[in-house]
Order: C-alpha cells, then structure tokens, then sequence
C-alpha cells in the first residue's frame, strides 16, 4: 500500500452492519453504466452536459457573455473527470483542421495540448449562480497552441491556475511565454479579430513547465530542471509541510518521481551542500523553513537502517507515469548539532537526536546488492529533490504518546548506491604511525623475549 493512500490505525472507516454486502454490490453493479465503454461525450451527456448546453456555444466568435452559463456548466461537470478516465479518452493527436470545419463531430473530445501563455483573465460568476455552482470565479488562459503545421490561438477556460500565476497575474511580466500543457476538452473554434483561426477548451488543470528560473513566480534552477522532464511545477503549492500525506499531494509525488528517473545520469551534477548541513542551519535550515528548500536537489550519506517496497495500486499512475511500485529507505544522515522534540513548557516530552538524524528517500529501484529489509546497516548515498517535511509514526516518537510524530525530510531519487566514506588523511597518517610504532614495540618484544628465553648451553639436557 502506498504512504500516500495508508491510514493509520484509527482512521478505519466505521462498519455498517445490516444486509449483503455482496448482494449490495451486485445490485448497484447491474444498475451502473459501463464508462469503460463510453466515449467522453456519452460520459458528460449521462452526467447533465449534452446538447442543451453545447447549443449555447457559438461557432467562429470569440466567447462572449451569453455563453458564460455552459462555460460554467462545461467546468463544474469536468470536476468529475477521474484521472485514469482522461487517460483513456486523450487523444494526443489534434485534427485542427477538423475542429475548425465540423466541430460539432468532435465537440468534447479530449486532446492533449501544448502551447505557451499570451494572457490570463479572471472571470466573475452572477453572485446568484455561486452557490448552486460552488464556483465564484474561473479564469480564461489565451494562449498560443502547437500544431504540426504551426502555432494556432487557443482559450482555455480552467477553474483554478497555478498558485504562483494568482500571486503575480501580470501577465506582461511573468506569465507571457509560459509553457503549459493540458488535457483540453474542445467546446468551439473562432476566429480572432485579424482573422486568425482559434480554438476554445476547457481543462481541469492547466500543467506549467517553465524553461528559466523566475524569481517574481518562485522558480528555482532545480524545478526548471524538473520541468523539463514534465513534472507540472504548479503541483508544488499543493505540498504541505509537517503533515501527513494528503490527497493533493499524489500527484506532485509521483510527478516528481517520473521526472527524477528521466534526467540522464549525467546531468546528476554535485549539490552545492548536504542534507547533513541543511538539517540544523538555525534560522534558514531545512527543518526551520522546509518552503526554501522545496524541489532542490541534494545529496546526502548516511546508513541505511531499513528498505520498505511500496506497490502502487493506482491503475492511473500505472499507465500515465510508468510507476507500479518504488521503495522507502529509512537513511540516518550525521548532524553537528544535536535535533531537539519537545512540547511546548513539557520536558517530559523531551526527545533528542545526537550524533544522526532520520531522514526518508523514496526510490523507484533498488541497485544490485540492496533488497527490502529491516535493522540494516547499509551505508549508502542518494542524490535527489527534496519533497517535504512528513509527519508520521515512528517507535522512538509515538511510543509513550500515539499521537506525537516524528518530522523528517522527505526526498525522491532516481536510484540509491552503496557508499564507503572517503578517508581522512590526518587520520590515516596517525593511524599509519601507531602501526609502525606498534609494529616497533611488538618486534622488540619478540627479540627481548628470544634473548631472556635462551638457557646456556651447559645446562642443556
């Protein structure tokens, strides 16, 4: 079972007792439609969005106002779209040319777009639509779409953006140019005011891949670098820090993992620090402000103390990423000062890491040599981004209090090696001396013993 989908003991969800649950089951199976057969129309026509609403789009214009209601209706019915449903149904190639001249043939298709943002627009729902909606406000992205035969414009309608475009939304500044990718169902074609042709689609998440650092929307060198090997650099903001593993956070991880094992073993170039000098920097260090440090890639030694193999059940993860399982490795890194646990004005509660600190990597394989296990004592070293601070349960926190949790880094990996540390010359020549000195002492101790032991010769029997 995946950390990310495991509950705690405790968190079971309670027992309903009273008839079949195998009848139950059967039952609703006889009723429920087949969606593996569906296509993605039937899908929105079974769930409220068919040809009521899609009438309301107006081929060859711009959106306007009066077509903000199946906008809407378009965003609250995507929400619905599982992820392993989109899979299915994207085609990742476009027939441009058929959108533009039947569309209504290919009206809520799903294809996979790229393209790079022109501008983005904050859209108001009628106050007396919230409500019944859930949505207050939505966004249009223009953007200029890739095709074989060139670029062409694009609107997408999404609910929601990346959390750093929010931020800024200066699209002269910091958004024109941004790469993306999605997943767009197609509503319409228009034509732009110089006659261009233009396409409209809805999405339920627009995924950014920024090819520069940007200081004004928090991009890093690491997550450019991820970036370019696909991982949607949005997904970071849904990472909390000190918490359990949440639903949001599925994505960003095994993002991150897909893209890690992409980047050429070449390019693993050294990390400007450690983890074990990250660990206890007082003010800025990782445990202090986990945000800095997020996506940057580091190396760490230390000794490997446990190897768990996590199966990936997530059919979607399976197909979309590539990822049926990946490992955990409970590394314990060296620290130079001691990492104190305590609760507010409690002592008692008082727990301390001296000499090594508990730090987590995920792994997507194992090298020759290393296998699951516990009690180990594998020193090895592991290059990758950090992820997150995790909160979970561990024997040396949670024994006297179940709720209390022990905090450690959490970093993924493309792969992990056995490690021999490097030798300190100072400690080699002392210990060269000592042997020499040993080795001195004890051949005089030989001789000494050789000269005292002989007897004369006359009193040899």
């Amino acid at each position: 079972m995946s950390l990310l989908n495991a509950q705690d003991v405790g968190d079971q969800p309670p027992v309903i007792e009273g008839g079949s649950a195998e009848s139950d089951d059967k039952a609703l199976a006889d009723k429920a439609p087949d969606f593996d057969k569906m296509s993605a129309r039937e899908f929105f026509e079974l769930i409220d969005f068919g040809d009521s609403y899609l009438q309301m789009f107006l081929d060859g214009q711009p959106l306007e106002d009066g077509e903000q209601e199946a906008v809407i209706r378009a965003l609250t019915r995507i929400r619905r779209l599982q992820p392993h449903r989109i899979t299915r149904w994207l085609e990742l190639e476009t027939p441009w040319e058929d959108l533009g001249k039947a569309p209504q043939d290919h009206r809520l298709d799903i294809f996979l777009l790229t393209g790079t943002v022109e501008a983005v627009r904050e859209m108001t729902v009628p106050n007396e639509a919230v409500e019944s909606v859930g949505l207050a406000t939505y966004y249009e992205v223009d953007a200029t779409l890739d095709t074989p035969m060139g670029a062409v414009l694009g609107t997408i309608v999404v609910e929601d953006i990346p959390h750093p475009w929010k931020v800024t939304l200066n699209p002269v500044k910091n958004l024109t140019g941004a790469p993306i990718s999605c997943a767009g169902v197609f509503l319409k074609p228009f034509k732009a005011d110089d006659d261009r042709q233009g396409f409209v689609f809805a999405t339920p998440k627009i995924s950014w891949h920024p090819t520069e650092p940007n200081s004004d929307l928090g991009v890093t060198v690491d997550q450019v670098r991820l970036a370019e090997q696909g991982m949607d650099i949005g997904e970071l903001s849904h990472i909390k820090d000190r918490a359990k593993f949440e639903g949001l956070e599925r994505e960003p991880f095994y993002q991150m993992m897909a893209a890690v094992k992409r980047i050429p073993l070449n390019q693993h170039t050294p990390a400007t620090g450690t983890v074990s000098q990250y660990l206890t920097e007082p003010k800025e260090g990782l445990m202090v402000s986990p945000q800095n440090y997020r996506a940057r890639f580091m190396r760490l030694t230390g000794v490997c103390r446990r190897i768990t193999k996590i199966e990936v059940d997530d059919e979607d993860i399976q197909q979309r990423l590539g990822i049926g399982h990946y490992y955990e490795l409970a590394i314990f890194v060296p620290i130079a000062n001691p990492i104190v646990s305590q609760r507010a004005g409690d002592e008692s509660t008082r727990k301390q890491f001296t000499n090594d600190y508990p730090v987590l990597v995920c792994v997507p394989e194992l090298p020759p040599g290393l296998a699951v296990g516990k009690d180990m004592h594998q020193s090895v070293a592991v290059f990758g981004p950090f992820f997150k601070l995790w909160a979970y349960r561990s024997p040396f926190m949670s024994q006297e209090d179940f709720t209390r949790r022990q905090i450690s880094p959490l970093f993924i990996a493309a792969n992990v090696e056995k490690y021999t540390a490097p030798s300190n010359p100072q400690t080699n020549q002392f210990v060269l001396a000592m042997l020499v000195i040993l080795g001195v002492v004890v051949g005089l101790g030989i001789a000494f013993g050789v000269v005292f032991s002989r007897k004369p010769a006359s009193r040899r029997r």
